[in-house]
């Protein structure tokens, strides 16, 4: 008997070199996470407004991915409504709002650690209380170690006074479990990860159109008497646009078809390392002992409430 006949098709894992390429898009996913993050946190302290990077981001898939997702059209209207709404909000402007705003008020590193470092405590909510997926006593621990990592962390913007950096923190607290939100839809709807990303794309930048003709969000680019930074301009484009919006448009979603999303988050958790050792030389932001103290408590955690063994997650896996 197969395994697909006990075990739902979105539990089924790749196997071979098809599971280790989906570690390797992982990594790379986890690289340009990093990237990503400070690259917001570049685009939030000038000229361009949230619209303009938003746009940069998802303008790129919805027209290189837009083939993929009306050649996916039949599957994708198999998919329940709450599903395609999980894949096109969740990684979609709400997501990226909380994101960009929260850049306003707290540091890189916080947000390496808030995003992408507790949205495994998301993950493992969602799949515990509506797809009644078991709660290992491993998972377990992993999800108290993220909690104590994120307690510690809220616990020194709070205690220090600095008002900012909580308010900051919360907002990438939002944007986790927005992300969290997409990961399970994603693994659910069982779409091909280009013709998810395109319709991501499709409807985030409808979204932001129709925001912006309502003059509810403005832009620094098409806006009257701005100096425009070309070189800024072009390398937000490069991340926002070709290296987020379209490599890991891919290689996250293929990372997840290919080895879950329990893998994919724990080798996520790379992420935050990554960026604050990045952060400090480009933008001169340093990590607090709280705040390595919360760094290892999340990355512990991630391991550990993925519910997988290291010696599953590289490459001398049979």
């Amino acid at each position: 008997m197969s395994s697909s006949n006990t075990v739902p098709a979105y539990r089924v894992l790749a196997q071979g070199r098809q599971y280790h390429l989906g570690v390797m898009s992982a990594l790379v996913t986890a690289c340009i996470w990093a990237s990503w993050l400070i690259s917001v946190k570049m685009g939030a302290t000038s000229s361009l407004t949230m619209f303009d990077l938003s746009m940069m981001r998802y303008g790129m898939p919805a027209l290189i991915f837009a083939y993929f997702t009306y050649q996916a059209r039949a599957q994708i209207r198999k998919v329940p409504l709450h599903i395609l709404g999980g894949i096109s909000l969740g990684a979609g402007v709400p997501f990226f709002y909380l994101a960009s705003q929260g850049m306003h008020f707290a540091p890189v590193s916080h947000a390496g650690l808030l995003i992408p470092g507790t949205f495994p405590l998301f993950v493992t909510g969602i799949a515990v209380l509506i797809y009644k997926e078991p709660l290992s006593s491993q998972r377990f621990m992993g999800l108290a170690a993220i909690a104590i990592g994120i307690l510690t962390l809220l616990a020194e913007s709070f205690f220090a006074g600095s008002g900012q950096v909580l308010t900051g923190d919360l907002y990438f607290l939002g944007a986790s479990f927005c992300w969290a939100l997409f990961t399970v839809s994603l693994r659910v709807s069982g779409l091909p990860p280009l013709a998810a990303t395109g319709l991501l794309g499709l409807v985030s930048c409808s979204l932001l159109l129709l925001l912006f003709a309502f003059g509810l969000l403005d832009s620094g680019v098409f806006g009257a008497n701005q100096t425009l930074d070309m070189s800024l301009i072009g390398t937000q484009f490069l991340i926002q646009g070709i290296m987020v919006g379209l490599v890991t448009g891919f290689s996250y979603g293929f990372a997840i078809r290919q080895i879950g999303a329990e893998n994919t988050a724990a080798i996520g958790s790379l992420t935050p390392v990554i960026a604050s050792v990045a952060a400090y030389p480009i933008l001169a932001e340093t990590l607090s002992i709280n705040g390595v103290l919360s760094m290892s408590l999340i990355c512990f955690g991630v391991l550990c409430a993925s519910g997988v063994k290291l010696n599953k997650i590289w490459f001398f896996k049979k």
